[in-house]
């Protein structure tokens, strides 16, 4: 495992992601993020795992969270369901959300994985 990089992995189920977003806030608040800033993190990971629950297969979700120089990028996958595509306009809400509260990010499926990545400043 590279310095600085947590993973974890949560079974498939919305009662899980709160657990994704301790783990979110915790290394913010290690990556020197403000409150404000902790605050976005936290709920660019919940709808990004939100996301990855509603496509995926019941399989578990696969995150890792990395810091390098004030700044978490955050990687997250699943197996998603047989011919499963996302929803253009839960899309649509998740883009509009994850554009206030991170600086990057990509939500995806291909070859039957669901996965997402994103990053965030501590200061933006």
């Amino acid at each position: 495992m590279e310095d600085g990089t947590v993973r974890l992995e949560l079974p498939a189920g919305s009662q899980y992601i709160r657990v994704a977003r301790l783990v979110a806030g915790g290394v913010g608040v290690v990556a020197g993020m403000d409150v404000e800033h902790v605050d976005d993190l936290r709920i660019a990971v919940d709808e990004l795992c939100s996301a990855l629950v509603e496509v995926g297969d019941g399989s578990g979700l696969e995150l890792s969270f990395g810091i390098d120089d004030q700044t978490v990028e955050v990687a997250g996958r699943t197996a998603a369901s047989s011919g499963v595509t996302l929803d253009r306009e839960r899309l649509g809400l998740s883009e509009q959300i994850l554009a206030v509260a991170c600086d990057e990010f990509s939500l995806n499926v291909t070859d039957g994985i669901a996965a997402f990545h994103m990053r965030k400043r501590a200061m933006s």
